[in-house]
C-alpha cells in the first residue's frame, strides 16, 4: 500500500515528519507507531502486517539527533530530569497528532498507539497523562511511563505488552511489574512473554494482531 512521505509544508503544520498511510476513509481507525531510540520514520513499518489494510497509519520521527545515529524522543545522556524530558516529548508528540487529524481532516472512530522500546515509554506517556485520548495502547519491548496514573487514559484504554524474557535492555521483571500496576490501576492488559532478547517474536506479533481486532471491535 502507498505510503506518504511528509512535505516540508506538512512538517511545519504538524510539528513533526512523518510517514503516513492512508486509511479507507475520514473515519477510519487510526494507528500510531512510535519509533525506538535512534530510529526514523521508517522502521515500525514491520508491524505493519498487523494492521488492518482499511486503517490510517502514520509513523512520526523523533527530532533529536542520537549521537548514535538516528533521532531520538529524549537524549538518554542528559544530566536533566528524565520524566521531565519525557513529558516534553509527550507534549510535542501529541500537538503533531492533533496537527495531523486536522490537516487531513481525519475524525478516526479508533485509535491506538503502538510504541517500541524508547518509543512505548512516550506513547504510554501521552495515553495516561491524558493527552491524547487513545482506547489502546501497544507496549513492544518496551517499558509504561511512571507514575502510572490516568488523568484521561480511563479504565477502557486497553494495553498489550509483548516483551522477551532474554531483554538484556529493559529486563523483563519491569514488563512485569508494570503489568500488574496498570490491572491495578483498573486497566484491561494482555501480556505476552517469549524466549526473544529485546524484539518482539512470532508469539508477539500474532498476538498483537488478535488484540488490535478487539480493540477495534472485530473478529479475525
Amino acid at each position: 500500500m502507498t505510503r506518504h512521505e511528509s512535505t516540508p509544508h506538512e512538517e511545519t503544520a504538524v510539528g513533526l515528519s512523518f510517514l503516513y498511510r492512508p486509511g479507507a476513509h475520514a473515519t477510519a481507525p487510526l494507528v500510531v507507531l512510535v519509533h525506538v531510540r535512534a530510529g526514523d520514520r521508517t522502521v515500525m513499518w514491520m508491524f505493519e502486517r498487523s494492521i488492518p489494510a482499511d486503517c490510517h497509519v502514520v509513523a512520526f520521527e523523533a527530532f533529536i539527533p542520537d549521537a548514535i545515529g538516528g533521532w531520538s524522543w529524549w537524549d538518554i545522556s542528559s544530566p536533566g530530569s528524565k520524566s521531565e524530558a519525557i513529558l516534553c516529548a509527550a507534549d510535542r508528540l501529541n500537538r503533531a497528532l492533533e496537527g495531523f487529524l486536522a490537516l487531513y481532516s481525519l475524525t478516526p472512530s479508533h485509535r491506538i498507539g503502538l510504541g517500541f522500546s524508547q518509543g512505548s515509554i512516550l506513547v504510554s506517556g501521552v495515553a495516561l497523562k491524558g493527552l491524547f485520548e487513545f482506547d489502546g495502547v501497544g507496549v513492544l519491548a518496551g517499558a509504561v511511563f511512571r507514575p502510572i496514573e490516568s488523568h484521561g487514559a480511563s479504565g477502557k484504554t486497553s494495553f498489550f505488552i509483548a516483551h522477551g524474557s532474554l531483554d538484556q535492555t529493559i529486563p523483563v521483571t519491569q514488563a512485569r511489574a508494570r503489568v500488574a500496576d496498570l490491572e491495578k490501576r483498573g486497566f484491561q492488559v494482555q501480556y505476552v512473554e517469549e524466549e526473544v532478547g529485546h524484539k518482539v517474536g512470532v508469539q508477539g506479533t500474532r498476538a498483537l494482531k488478535g488484540w488490535l481486532m478487539g480493540v477495534l471491535g472485530r473478529s479475525e
